[in-house]
This record gives structure tokens, C-alpha cells and sequence, in this order.
């Protein structure tokens, strides 16, 4: 009688996997309008960059470029946060380093220096980059950052930011 109920179960099981296998799968970034996360509303994107230019060129290209990216296709609340060794991108003497080219083709098919890449996607606003304060204290003391925001003691600008994200892209 036990063999009975758990082929029973183990058939019930099975008959439910299938038909929920079978079920039609739908991803939003096909069609708009399936609910859930779509390619077509606007959403709250932060790309938040750890590591610092000097160290990772290629990390800094693509987090400022995925955000210009993002920005110009109707995401239209995309912050660049830089923490820890990444508020570097705060610093106009390490972003202005010639060394620096954004090879990423967006949106413009030659290389494409990263203060110029930067510089356009703050054009429109320079409160778009958010500057992690403790981090830029720890590394510059009491300077301001040459690009982006950095908000003052007691701010709840940062909190603010991660929790009315939708999503948040760390490089």
C-alpha cells in the first residue's frame, strides 16, 4: 500500500512538472507588455563602479558607457555611483589621463576618451553621478570631485538612491 501512495505522489508530481514545462514562456525584453520588468517603461538604474580607472580602464569605459547607453534609450533615471576605489572617477587629474580610451562603440564608432565619454553623459546633468562620500573622504580628504555629486554629511541622498533603484548594475 505505501508503493501505491508514493508512485501516487511521485505521479502527481510528474503530470504537474510537465504541464507547467509546457506552459509559455514569455521574456519582457520581447514584448512590452507582459508585465513585470519591460524594455518599454522608463525604470531607476544605479551602475555603481568599485575599481579605479587607473587600475581598470575597461570597467570605467563600460559603466559610464552602459549608462549613456541606458540614459538615451528611455531609461531615464540612470545614476553612475562610484565607491570605493572607483570615486577615482571623481578626479578630474585621473579621468583626464590620456591613456583612457573607451573603445566601446557606443555611441560613436572610434575610440572615444573617458573624460569625453564622462563628460557627455553628465552634460545634462552632473547630479547623475553620485559620488560614494565616505569613500571619497577616505582617499581626498576635504577636495571636492571635479564630475558628480557628492552629497554632504547626514545626506540621505545615497540611501535614497539604492533603495529607489529597480536595478543596480555593479562593475
Amino acid at each position: 500500500m505505501r508503493s501505491f501512495g508514493m508512485s501516487r505522489y511521485f505521479g502527481i508530481s510528474l503530470a504537474a512538472s510537465i504541464i507547467a514545462l509546457q506552459a509559455p514562456v514569455h521574456g519582457d525584453w520581447l514584448e512590452d507588455s507582459t508585465g513585470g520588468i519591460s524594455a518599454g517603461d522608463p525604470q531607476d538604474v544605479v551602475i555603481s563602479l568599485k575599481v579605479n580607472p587607473l587600475n581598470n580602464a575597461e570597467a570605467a569605459c563600460l559603466a559610464v558607457t552602459l549608462a549613456r547607453a541606458l540614459k538615451s534609450n528611455n531609461v531615464t533615471n540612470v545614476t553612475l555611483f562610484p565607491t570605493l576605489d572607483g570615486v577615482a572617477l571623481g578626479d578630474g587629474k585621473i579621468v583626464r589621463n590620456p591613456k583612457f580610451r573607451c573603445t566601446t562603440p557606443f555611441p560613436e564608432p572610434q575610440p572615444v576618451s573617458l573624460k569625453n565619454n564622462l563628460e557627455r553623459f553628465l552634460a545634462d546633468n552632473p547630479n547623475n553621478m553620485v559620488v560614494c562620500p565616505i569613500c571619497w573622504a577616505e582617499r581626498y580628504g576635504d577636495e571636492m570631485p571635479d564630475y558628480g555629486f557628492l552629497p554632504p554629511d547626514g545626506s540621505p541622498a545615497v540611501g535614497k538612491m539604492i533603495l529607489d533603484a529597480e536595478k543596480v548594475v555593479d562593475f
